[in-house]
């Protein structure tokens, strides 16, 4: 099973959570894994946040995966509430009866999550264009 959900997080950036479930053996638990993307305002796709011109980008390779799916998102600029709702809106895709695991420890991760900070003026300025 597969949801993609969009926000908008600031600074003309739009950053999309796609999160994966997987059935395990016992069938009535569903391993979740996350991507984590962004787009800018002249991207025209989206791209993963950490690239190969980013600063953070050896810190990203020697990671392990855990490690490097919560840099990701530490950099796409997604708060704790996104997320929240993004796994909110898969539970109810899934129904109720299933228990859900996630194949990184997110939720003792995301404690200090705060998103893409914005002034008031770069929204006021963002909504008009």
């Amino acid at each position: 099973m597969i949801l993609e959900k969009a926000f908008y997080v600031g600074g003309d950036r739009i950053a999309k959570i796609t999160v994966r479930g997987k059935f395990t053996a016992s069938c009535d638990e569903i391993t979740l894994d996350f991507e984590f993307l962004i787009k800018e305002k002249y991207d025209t796709d989206f791209r993963q946040p950490i690239g190969e011109n980013h600063p953070q980008y050896w810190k990203l390779k020697k990671a392990s995966s855990g490690r490097s799916q919560l840099l990701q998102l530490e950099y796409s600029g997604i708060s704790r509430k996104q997320l929240r709702e993004a796994i909110s809106a898969f539970k109810v895709q899934v129904g109720p009866g299933n228990s859900l695991a996630y194949k990184i420890p997110i939720e003792e991760k995301i404690k200090y999550l705060k998103g893409m900070r914005t002034t008031a003026s770069s929204r006021r300025v963002s909504q008009v264009a």
